[in-house]
């Protein structure tokens, strides 16, 4: 296991060769990077939305945001995937915009 290099930002509607194919196409872009070099930080494997949101477990509501821009700030790089360049799902949901608002701050 290696020490996350990017935070990876997306929707939960994305089918996983949405995020495949944006994630081949965005290394293409990166002149030197190997993806053997790139580790992704995806929230899916570490916050457990659904228990938090869902079920309204007091435990991690209240700082999930605290918990997430904690993560954002260490790991100091984001990749944005967006399904389509024209109304892409990701600016209708206001997680995706609250994670670029951090991004911005950073």
């Amino acid at each position: 296991r290696q020490e996350a290099t990017h935070f990876l930002s997306w929707t939960w509607g994305y089918t996983v060769s949405t995020i495949r194919e944006s994630l081949q196409s965005w290394l293409e872009t990166q002149e030197g990077t190997r993806a053997e070099d790139v580790s992704l930080f995806m929230c899916f494997f570490v916050n457990n939305q659904y228990r938090i949101l869902v079920e309204k477990t007091k435990i991690g509501a209240d700082v999930l945001g605290a918990t997430f821009e904690t993560q954002l700030l260490r790991i100091g790089r984001v990749i944005a995937i967006l399904d389509t360049w024209e109304r892409p799902a990701y600016l209708t949901r206001i997680w995706t915009i609250f994670e670029q608002s951090c991004a911005i701050r950073m």
